[in-house]
């Protein structure tokens, strides 16, 4: 019984450790403004976005010319990279903001001061 006990006692102390150490995914957010003048195409770009193995969750807004990116499986993201994501529309990104998710504050739209 008593080795039953020590067992039992190991096993939960075994899961509590790899619970503490198990190492968490960095979420970088990413938004910007993006000139498309068609709904279409920026849907498109949206689906074709979707297939991005680094891209968690993507959000294009027409009415806004808004985007909005989580990412998966990346620790950083540089605007080249982000902008690279755009493809053929990658010259109509502008007012870029890339920060950790749950860390960085997400500037609120309209963005201000965005001249670039």
């Amino acid at each position: 019984m008593k080795n039953i006990l020590f067992g039992v006692f190991m096993l939960f102390g075994s899961l509590s450790v790899y619970s503490q150490t198990a190492v968490e995914e960095t979420t970088m957010f990413a938004q910007s403004m993006i000139e498309i003048g068609n709904s279409e195409e920026m849907r498109a770009l949206e689906t074709e976005m979707r297939s991005n193995p680094y891209i968690k969750m993507v959000r294009l807004d027409y009415n806004t010319q808004r985007s909005y990116i989580l990412t998966k499986n990346l620790d950083e993201l540089s605007e080249e990279n982000f902008i690279s994501w755009f493809n053929q529309y990658s010259d109509k990104v502008r007012c870029i903001q890339i920060g950790r998710q749950g860390i960085d504050v997400v500037k609120p739209y309209p963005f201000e001061g965005c001249e670039k």
